[in-house]
C-alpha cells in the first residue's frame, strides 16, 4: 500500500501521531530532503528525491507492489500537494494522512481567524493574484521562487493596495521568522522563496 503521509508544517512536534505510526511500520519512507530532516529519529529505510518524478520507479514498480511505501509531504497532502500526481500514477490503493497546514499553524500563532479567507497557491502560477486580493479582504498564499513575497509587496506597492501583509518563513523550525508590516516595507527585503503570504486590506 501507498501512505500519502502529511508531516504538518516542518517540526517533529507537529506530526500526528497516526502519520508517525504508519511511517514506523512502513518498509520504505520517500521524500524531499527538507522534509525527511524532521525525520531523522525515525530508522526504517529512507529514499530521498530530488524531484517529484523520482517517485515513479517505487510506486510503480512491481518489486514494490507488497510494500508498504510512506510518501512523505509538507503541510496537508491534498491542498496543492503531491495527492493528484500519485494517483496520476499508480494504481496501487491509497491512503492519505492529513498534516496541520502551514495556513493553520501561521494564522494560529497570529490568533488570526481565516474563516472567510481566500486560500491560493502562487506555486507555477500568477494570473489570479490580483483578481483574489481585490476580491477578498484577506487571502493567504503559498509562495514560490518566482512569486517570492518580495515580488509579491511590488505588486501590491504597484497597484496601489490598501494592505497589510504577513510572511511565514521556516515555520515550526528554529529559524522560524514571522514579519508584519505594509508592501513598501519590504521591497528590498529577501525572504525565502517557499513562505506563506497572507495579505490583509485595510480602509487607509
Amino acid at each position: 500500500m501507498i501512505h500519502i503521509v502529511g508531516l504538518g508544517p516542518g517540526h517533529r512536534d507537529y506530526i500526528m501521531p497516526i502519520a508517525l505510526e504508519t511511517m514506523k511500520k512502513s518498509d520504505i519512507i520517500i521524500g524531499f530532503k527538507r522534509a525527511m530532516e524532521s525525520l531523522d529519529f525515525i530508522d526504517n529505510k529512507k529514499i530521498y528525491i530530488n524531484k517529484l518524478s523520482d517517485i515513479d520507479k517505487y510506486i510503480c514498480s512491481e518489486e514494490n507492489e507488497d510494500n508498504n511505501i510512506s510518501i512523505v509531504a509538507s503541510g496537508d497532502p491534498t491542498f496543492y500537494g503531491i495527492t493528484n500526481y500519485i494517483k496520476s500514477k499508480t494504481n496501487q490503493e491509497i491512503n492519505i494522512i492529513p498534516g496541520i497546514s502551514s495556513f493553520q499553524y501561521l494564522t494560529c500563532k497570529l490568533k488570526l481567524p481565516w474563516n472567510n479567507a481566500y486560500l491560493g497557491s502562487l506555486h507555477g502560477r500568477y494570473e489570479e493574484f490580483l483578481d483574489k486580493i481585490k476580491d477578498n479582504e484577506l487571502s493567504i498564499w503559498l509562495t514560490d521562487k518566482e512569486n517570492n513575497p518580495t515580488i509579491l509587496c511590488k505588486t501590491l506597492h504597484m497597484a496601489e493596495i490598501n494592505c497589510k501583509v504577513i510572511v511565514g518563513e521556516n515555520l515550526s523550525y528554529e529559524d522560524e521568522i514571522i514579519s508584519e508590516g505594509s508592501p513598501e516595507e519590504f521591497l528590498n527585503t529577501t525572504f525565502s522563496p517557499l513562505s506563506i503570504f497572507i495579505v490583509e486590506k485595510t480602509n487607509e
